[in-house]
């Protein structure tokens, strides 16, 4: 049944995330805004509103049309900030998941800016927002360590 890989695969880069907030609430905690050079100036904090912004883009407002306003980096300067949105994108996730698992195939089609027509699928979509957190999950570790931090292993796979 698909939407139990769905939700498999999910839970999967929930626990990777897992990782992610407790080294950077345990190790980064005061370099969370701090601005990395290498990364147009942009902060730890930012990159993850920016993931939670694209899960809201994609799952959430184009997708199951929901029209909600994005995260503002202003207003997601801690942890516990983070993990509030994240606990909102996992319940987005959630409907996004009930909503297309049993067909993932299904047609998503509709302007996602408004000169841009787009015609795609669920999985695609699906697939494009976990690629895209763990693309700049990546990005985040590399912040860190510009940063002075030395980084766990944060992959699916971690030994």
């Amino acid at each position: 049944m698909m939407i139990n890989l769905l939700k498999s695969q999910y839970q999967l880069v929930k626990e990777t995330r897992a990782v992610v907030f407790l080294y950077l609430e345990s190790e980064v905690q005061q370099d969370l805004l701090a601005a990395v050079d290498a990364f147009n100036g942009k902060s730890i904090a930012d990159m993850m509103v920016h993931v939670a912004n694209t899960y809201m883009a994609w799952a959430g407002n184009f997708a199951l049309a929901m029209q909600r306003s994005y995260y503002r980096e202003s207003d997601c300067t801690t942890m516990a900030q983070l993990r509030v949105i994240f606990e909102d994108i996992d319940l987005i996730m959630d409907q996004f998941i009930t909503s297309f698992a049993e067909c993932p195939d299904t047609a998503v089609n509709g302007y996602k800016w408004a000169d841009k027509y787009i015609e795609t699928d669920a999985y695609r979509i699906f697939t494009h927002i976990l690629t895209h957190e763990f693309h700049h999950k990546g990005q985040i570790m590399t912040m860190s360590r510009l940063l002075g931090h030395t980084p766990p292993d944060t992959d699916v796979m971690r030994f």
